[in-house]
């Protein structure tokens, strides 16, 4: 019966030590987490701030954007005459014609080959990427013509090297006559 109670005295010790322990250890734990709470409240009121002024920024640079756009109008050139555009690109559509030599590879019926020679030249000094089939070609009618596979028989590059230029010959299926025209971004080269 002594082992009992000496077990439990033992017991009872440990028990109300821990206890204590165990308080002064929550009040730390406590303090430490309201004091990170306080941190990320400040950081989550900065990065609010960040927020609204990038929101601010963005909305006033799509405003921008868009009046530009719409207050853009396309700019006509005749063949071989050169356009510059901001992405560094000098583009000069140098011939349109049709061409009953070249043979379509994906012909569609009353279709007929048009071909496309232009010069693009990359004005900066980092390479730039290009694809043909930003290109479009309208007939007499102002109809889309069609882009034809058989350009990637050609030499088509898909990079223009920095101060360097490409001739570049592109095919279109084509169901009415001339006169052509190409239109690449805001320009367009006519045959009129």
């Amino acid at each position: 019966m002594k082992k009992v109670y000496l077990g439990l005295f033992v017991a009872a010790f440990v028990i109300s030590g821990c206890g204590t322990a165990g308080n002064a250890s929550d009040s730390t734990t406590e303090s430490s987490l309201r004091k990170e709470v306080s941190k990320l409240e400040q950081q989550n009121t900065e990065l609010q701030e960040r927020v609204t002024a990038f929101e601010q920024l963005v909305e006033g640079f799509t405003t921008e954007s868009a009046e530009e756009e719409q207050s853009a109008t396309p700019t006509v050139f005749k063949i071989g005459e050169s356009a510059e555009f901001n992405s560094g690109e000098k583009i000069t559509v140098t011939e349109i014609k049709a061409d009953d030599a070249v043979e379509l590879q994906d012909k569609e019926e009353g279709e007929h080959p048009v071909v496309v020679t232009a010069t693009v030249e990359n004005t900066t000094s980092a390479p730039i990427s290009y694809n043909t089939q930003v290109f479009d070609l309208y007939d007499g009618n102002d109809e889309l013509a069609r882009f034809d596979s058989s350009t990637y028989s050609n030499n088509i590059p898909h990079e223009i090297a920095g101060g360097k230029k490409a001739t570049v010959v592109m095919h279109f299926g084509s169901k009415q006559g001339a006169p052509y025209s190409v239109s690449y971004g805001e320009a367009t080269w006519s045959t009129n």
